[in-house]
C-alpha cells in the first residue's frame, strides 16, 4: 500500500513539475484616455534566454467601440543586444468585412492576441528591445485601451 501512494505521489508531483509555462515575456500597457498618439513610442524589453529555441512573437491589442478603424497600423522596431536594429511596417486586422471585432468582447472592449512573428530564432542571447508605434493616418487614435507583446516558446 505504501508502494502504491509512493507511486501515485511521484506520479502527480512529476506531472506537475513537468508542466511549465513557455512564456518567456507577456506585458501590456495602459493608454491615458484610451488614446495612442504617434509620438507615444511603447517599448517592451525582452530577454532572450538561448539561439537555439524557436520563438512565437504575439501583439495584445485591447480596443473599445470608440476605435474607429477595423485595422491597426504599426511600426515595430527591434533592437537585438549587438545594437543591430531593424524596423517592420505590419497591419493588424481587428474587425471582419461586416464591421464585427475579431478576437474576445466583454462589454465594448474586445481583446486580440495576434500573431507576429512565428517559429523564428533569436541570432543572439540577450536583451532585445520591441519599440511599438502606430502608424495610422491620424495623429491621434481613441478607443485603444492597451497594448501588450508575448514572447514563447513555438509551440
Amino acid at each position: 500500500m505504501a508502494n502504491r501512494l509512493f507511486l501515485v505521489l511521484f506520479v502527480c508531483f512529476g506531472a506537475f513539475f513537468s508542466c511549465s509555462d513557455a512564456r518567456i515575456f507577456d506585458d501590456v500597457r495602459k493608454f491615458d484616455n484610451n488614446e495612442w498618439n504617434q509620438n507615444n513610442t511603447i517599448e517592451f524589453v525582452v530577454n532572450v534566454p538561448d539561439t537555439l529555441t524557436a520563438y512565437d512573437i504575439y501583439v495584445h491589442i485591447r480596443n473599445d467601440n470608440m476605435y474607429e478603424y477595423s485595422n491597426l497600423w504599426l511600426f515595430i522596431e527591434t533592437t537585438s543586444p549587438v545594437g543591430v536594429s531593424m524596423r517592420d511596417t505590419v497591419e493588424f486586422i481587428l474587425a471582419d468585412d461586416s464591421g464585427h471585432w475579431l478576437g474576445k468582447g466583454l462589454g465594448s472592449v474586445n481583446s486580440l492576441l495576434i500573431p507576429y512573428k512565428l517559429n523564428i530564432r533569436f541570432p543572439n542571447r540577450g536583451i532585445y528591445r520591441f519599440n511599438l508605434q502606430q502608424a495610422m493616418r491620424k495623429e491621434t487614435v481613441h478607443g485603444m485601451k492597451d497594448i501588450g507583446l508575448r514572447v514563447q516558446e513555438h509551440q
